[in-house]
């Protein structure tokens, strides 16, 4: 472990301690369901504790940066994890494709919507459109995964592609999963649908009339959501 990362950990843990809020810590626990510990400091605050200290502190590079991030996710405190997505994101531009694996890797630890509905589209989303020959090769296989988050992933990744989006391959994903009773696939499938039914209403509403009997009512209502 690099002593300069550690270092660099230590100071933004130590910074959200003395920022911690304790009448706010058991009902942010409490709204995710107690599986994570909170400092009860809600999200303007913390994104303003942070930028103020990335202006101080730059973000680590590269395999740091991966080093880093893995120290903001073993930490039990949520709000680490939502700092390190956002510490991520500010460095996506000079990111290899090295890490779509590694945010496989944080999908898969600590599972829960908050950090997946993040690392599908925002993480992985950008990185597949950076480096287009990884797309499958990944989502094929969350999508045939027994695990629901890469499942869900595999769904949500183009959530931010509008026209971009590869509709046949979100169909094909959705439809393998059609039966699922699972809430978190069957609401995603219906969010992939509704969010790209704003920029192919036609398509979307297609795809759900030929398929309603398929898709669970909690996927036709999303994806209609907003359509006629």
């Amino acid at each position: 472990m690099s002593k300069s990362v550690r270092i660099y950990f230590q100071k933004i843990k130590q910074l959200f301690e003395a920022h911690s809020v304790p009448d706010q810590i058991a009902p942010m626990e409490s709204y995710m369901k107690n599986h994570f510990r909170f400092y009860g400091i809600r999200s303007p605050q913390r994104k303003t504790i942070l930028r103020d200290f990335i202006k101080q502190h730059p973000i680590p590079e590269g395999e740091d940066l991966k080093e880093f991030a893995l120290m903001m996710w073993a930490d039990p405190h949520r709000e680490m994890q939502y700092s390190a997505m956002e510490m991520l994101d500010k460095k996506s531009r000079k990111m290899d494709a090295s890490f779509i694996g590694f945010y496989e890797k944080l999908i898969l630890e600590k599972s829960w919507w908050d950090s997946v509905d993040w690392l599908a589209p925002n993480g992985c989303g950008k990185l597949f459109l950076k480096f287009p020959d990884q797309r499958l090769s990944f989502t094929d296989r969350w999508n045939a995964s027994d695990n629901i988050w890469l499942q869900r992933s595999s769904i949500l990744f183009q959530l931010k592609y509008r026209h971009e989006t590869d509709f046949e391959l979100l169909k094909k994903y959705i439809l393998n999963h059609a039966d699922s009773k699972e809430f978190f696939i069957q609401k995603a499938s219906g969010w992939a649908l509704r969010q790209y039914g704003k920029y192919n209403p036609n398509a979307v509403i297609k795809f759900i009339n030929e398929h309603k009997d398929e898709l669970s009512n909690l996927t036709v209502r999303e994806g209609m959501k907003h359509l006629k």
